[in-house]
């Protein structure tokens, strides 16, 4: 069998970028790397046929033949692109979408998604037990990352913060509580990592609770790496923004504690007390689907009382469908 031609269409959202690259490295195929920017259009988008209208002149130069065999794509910004792609291949080409389409799910030969999403079922659709992740072998650290933890007692403890969503806030007073909670266990370190979408004001609030406090630090950009502090922490909590943070904490096998995070106005709105599952409204996007699964499962605990669980690896869930996919034969799928 002949090696397929791969593409994986990634923008300027790292947690997104991350999911597919976990994907196609899983799979451990060769593949190429298409960078797209997006114009206005990228909010109609559930409304557009195949299209690469929705990029900059860029991009669209980057798109050109041969065409794919596969192309794999993420979110609703990649939709009608990987759709245009497949009509300029005459159908030969399949679509792997990961997220939510927005749109029939049967338009596309595999969707991967996760509970957050209300995506129909289906024989082409992959419910996923948590986000894919490129940290399945966390880094070792390097001598400078050795000499940075060696200054720090065990326990580790590791805060990651994310930050508002569309329908979610994080306020410092809530990574306040976290961290009062945390200082209170006996013993160990506090490490607390920010990430880009973190609001400023919490960093300055953060940077006020543990500059000079002993054995206490404040993480931010890429040193030291948070790959690595996954690996070496011995607890992990995450803002309940993030679900790639909770995946990846999950996966490292660690104990795990989730902050909670508010709805903000829009969300109360929009959303309701609890996830809807009639209506319009119950098409949006609910981090609640994700948090309750977990819960549910007993995978994840609080700042007080941590758990640590094991679940079915994703990306070898992922890679599996993928790969059955790429057994078909790919000269039967037509323009849709």
């Amino acid at each position: 069998m002949t090696t397929p031609l791969i593409w994986v269409l990634v923008g300027s959202r790292t947690g997104d970028n991350n999911q597919v690259l976990a994907l196609v490295e899983t799979v451990g195929l060769p593949f190429t790397t298409i960078h797209l920017e997006y114009n206005l259009l990228r909010a109609v988008t559930r409304w557009l046929g195949p299209t690469r209208a929705t990029l900059d002149r860029e991009s669209k130069a980057r798109l050109t033949a041969p065409w794919p065999d596969l192309v794999i794509g993420i979110g609703r910004r990649s939709v009608p692109v990987s759709r245009w792609i497949r009509r300029q291949s005459g159908g030969k080409t399949k679509i792997v979408l990961l997220g939510n389409p927005r749109i029939d799910p049967s338009i596309f030969d595999l969707v991967i998604t996760t509970r957050q999403y209300p995506v129909p079922p289906g024989d082409n659709v992959i419910l996923l037990p948590a986000a894919l992740s490129r940290f399945q072998e966390p880094p070792e650290p390097t001598d400078e990352e050795r000499e940075w933890l060696a200054a720090l007692p065990r326990p580790l403890r590791v805060v990651a913060i994310g930050g508002a969503t569309k329908y979610w806030q994080l306020s410092k007073e809530l990574i306040g509580k976290a961290i009062g909670i945390l200082r209170d266990k006996p013993g160990g370190s506090l490490i607390v990592v920010t990430s880009r979408r973190t609001n400023p004001e919490i960093i300055e609030a953060v940077r006020g609770e543990v500059d000079g406090a002993p054995n206490e630090r404040l993480v931010e950009g890429r040193f030291p790496r948070f790959a690595m502090l996954l690996g070496q922490a011995d607890e992990i909590h995450v803002t309940a923004d993030s679900i790639s943070m909770l995946s990846e904490a999950i996966l490292a096998r660690k104990l795990v504690g989730v902050i909670p995070i508010e709805q903000n106005s829009k969300g109360r709105r929009k959303l309701g007390p609890e996830p809807r599952t009639t209506g319009r409204n119950a098409r949006r996007r609910d981090l609640r689907r994700f948090w309750h699964y977990l819960r549910d499962q007993k995978v994840i605990g609080t700042v007080d009382q941590p758990l640590v669980a094991s679940i079915a690896n994703p990306n070898d869930i992922a890679a599996t469908a993928l790969k059955d996919l790429l057994a078909t034969d790919t000269g039967n799928s037509q323009p849709r």
